[in-house]
């Protein structure tokens, strides 16, 4: 199940889109520019902003849920993320609250 603005954005795509396609004849569903190519993540998020979907917080959920299921160390493999910021993540997804509130009094506002 999709958000209905990402369905839409989807469906958009895949009836109109370019048609890009590999060496195999494959099409993508988010090609770049160049045929073969993924497109690129910031452009990809900055599109997904423009139409009000929030990447970053999708990204941060996947990964909070993720964390959940599966080791940290896992985690950082899969993501290509360094260990200790997938150890720091699992923290926070492990239902602790107190150290994600200790660390938001500590951060700089503004």
């Amino acid at each position: 199940m999709l958000p209905p603005k990402l369905a839409r954005l989807i469906d958009d795509q895949l009836q109109h889109g370019p048609r890009h396609s590999n060496t195999a004849g494959r099409r993508y569903l988010l090609p770049g520019h160049s045929p073969g190519r993924p497109r690129n993540p910031l452009g990809l998020a900055d599109t997904l902003r423009h139409h009000g979907l929030p990447a970053r917080a999708a990204r941060n959920t996947a990964m909070m849920d993720a964390l959940v299921d599966l080791p940290p160390m896992v985690i950082a493999d899969l993501l290509g993320i360094h260990p200790k910021p997938a150890e720091r993540w699992a923290t926070l997804a492990s239902g602790n609250w107190s150290e994600y509130l200790a660390v938001r009094r500590a951060a700089p506002q503004g």
